[in-house]
């Protein structure tokens, strides 16, 4: 009698292979990790933005794409004369890769090169297709004159050209 009990339990067990693969195959698991990473964003030929990195994840299995940068990320933009204009920098950093958004985090750091000036917040995003960035969140503005804080900013990609949409703190006005 116990031959059979066995039997039955054998025979009546059925292997899915959708079943199976719905157990084993998980969709946030990396698709790819690189180690050291340095890319170039070019535009009929010219390198615009170059873009370095410690570590890159991949995540194409999940319903929205992206890249993790868990290690943050150092960029450089350039102009046509190849000469870097501006450089962000942060300690965390997630691409999102169909709609060319980065978001930035953490000891965010921006820079413009031929201004001086600096930009310093928590989170940023940048968008790469209208090649600005932008956060709704606290930010400090250090230029050669003064020191500003807002809440919010919106800027070219570059810091070339920026405002910070709710200042707070005491701002220098020129009258003449």
């Amino acid at each position: 009698m116990a031959t059979f009990g066995v039997a039955t339990i054998f025979f009546s067990c059925k292997n899915d292979i959708e079943e199976i693969n719905k157990l084993t195959v998980s969709n946030d698991r990396p698709s790819f990790q690189v180690i050291d990473l340095e890319t170039s964003f070019s535009d009929s030929g010219q390198i615009k933005v170059k873009i370095y990195a410690p570590e890159l994840v991949r995540y194409d299995k999940v319903e929205v794409q992206y890249d993790e940068y868990p290690k943050g990320i150092n960029v450089e933009f350039f102009n046509s004369l190849m000469e870097v204009t501006g450089t962000l920098r942060c300690n965390y950093a997630r691409y999102r890769i169909k709609d060319e958004v980065w978001e930035a985090k953490s000891d965010v750091e921006v820079n413009n090169a031929v201004e001086e000036e600096r930009i310093n917040t928590e989170l940023l995003y940048w968008d790469m297709k209208q090649e600005r960035i932008y956060s709704d969140k606290f930010v400090r503005i250090t230029t050669a004159e003064e020191i500003l804080f807002g809440e919010g900013f919106e800027a070219t990609q570059d810091f070339s050209k920026w405002k910070i949409l709710k200042p707070t703190g005491t701002i220098n006005v020129d009258e003449n």
